[in-house]
């Protein structure tokens, strides 16, 4: 347990070495695929167990009158977004491929470690933990509707994708909330380094499914690899940049960052999980993990050329 917690305060390194090792090991990744579902199940399980869950948090992260500006928020961000911008890209004549995996990341939900990176970053916890919430428990609607208002042929139903999602994540929720109530919140947070190694190792086995075959894609086609990685860095990175500017007028600066961080930080691992195989598909989610796992770093240091102004980001009426 001492070297698992050592490897919990030092998880940011310990992913970034994973992520750039994992693809090189002598691991037959084809064999891990199937568990794929239930590695995002666990990896929900992990975020959900250290999320406060208890009738009187609830009941004051999502008050009826935030939780609906909140889901108006979501299906805008999801299911609108996903069909503006498969129709802006038809305009532009992008290839069909691309604009399938541009409604894929508008169509995720937020990611489920996004409040953990708000928190390690000083952004708005609260709004963060809302978003996130909210966004999970409306997934099973909101992913499979915002794929087909995408107008793109996706092989599968939408009845059928909508109850894959259900399942992956009802199964992380139900084991994230039995891991709370086993250990309680006090022995959680007394536990933080522990639970953070134990998420980094999950994370560390869940790329090998993830990265199958990556070493090959890229080096039979290491133009269409650079052209995926710039994608990913444009709607993680680029969009948590646009949407924080766009929220600074009207949200204080902690919240502004946190709405942009969620917003960029999409759970396209669990779409992945929920459709038929597609290697192209599971290329981009692989490279989309280098700008999450980025995040800390990256925006610690572009944080730290401003001065933080106190946060003011725990009202209830964000965003």
């Amino acid at each position: 347990m001492t070297m698992i917690a050592a490897a919990g305060r030092h998880a940011s390194v310990l992913l970034l070495l994973g992520f750039l090792s994992v693809p090189f090991l002598p691991v037959d990744a084809e064999l891990l695929r199937p568990a794929l579902p239930f590695l995002v199940a666990l990896a929900t399980a992990l975020g959900v167990a250290r999320q406060p869950l208890d009738p009187a948090t609830l009941r004051r992260l999502l008050a009826p009158g935030a939780a609906l500006r909140l889901a108006g928020w979501l299906v805008l961000t999801q299911a609108v977004l996903a069909a503006a911008a498969v129709w802006a890209g038809r305009l532009a004549g992008l290839d069909p491929q691309i604009l399938a995996l541009i409604a894929v990341f508008c169509a995720a939900p937020p990611l489920s470690a996004a409040p953990n990176l708000c928190l390690m970053l000083g952004y708005d916890l609260a709004l963060a933990l809302r978003l996130t919430l909210l966004g999970t428990m409306l997934a099973p609607l909101l992913l499979p509707a915002a794929l087909a208002l995408s107008g793109l042929p996706f092989e599968i139903g939408t009845g059928a994708l909508a109850l894959r999602v259900l399942g992956i994540l009802s199964l992380g929720i139900a084991l994230g909330l039995a891991i709370q109530r086993r250990m309680g919140q006090a022995r959680i947070a007394a536990e933080a380094d522990l639970l953070n190694g134990l998420a980094a190792l999950l994370m560390i086995v869940f790329l090998f499914p993830l990265m199958a075959g990556m070493r090959e894609a890229v080096t039979a086609d290491p133009g269409r690899a650079a052209g995926l990685l710039c994608l990913a860095l444009a709607v993680n990175i680029g969009g948590h940049l646009a949407m924080r500017t766009l929220a600074r007028p009207v949200l204080p600066p902690a919240s502004a960052r946190a709405l942009g961080l969620v917003f960029g930080n999409r759970n396209t691992v669990l779409v992945l999980a929920s459709l038929p195989h597609d290697p192209l598909l599971t290329l981009f989610v692989a490279l989309m993990q280098f700008p999450i796992y980025a995040t800390p770093m990256l925006f610690s240091r572009i944080d730290r050329q401003r001065p933080r102004p106190p946060s003011r980001g725990h009202r209830s009426g964000h965003p």
